[in-house]
């Protein structure tokens, strides 16, 4: 049996954008309206995309300030 292909995925972005309900979204399908903020989550997941399953690794990073 083949092994099932591994995707690595980080989110970037400004802080207080949003990234990390994103992240919750794509996982639970359902949408958080407050968050304290990231340091850096990791978070495993599986989906099956046309008729594969992918193991993915989400990194959710810590908000950018400029």
């Amino acid at each position: 049996m083949a092994k099932s292909p591994e995707v690595k995925l980080a989110v970037f972005g400004r802080a207080g954008v949003g990234k990390s309900a994103l992240v919750v979204r794509f996982l639970t399908r359902r949408f958080i309206w407050e968050y304290d903020p990231t340091l850096e989550s990791t978070y495993r997941h599986q989906a099956t995309i046309d008729d594969e399953v992918v193991a993915m690794e989400i990194l959710d990073t810590a908000g950018q300030y400029s």
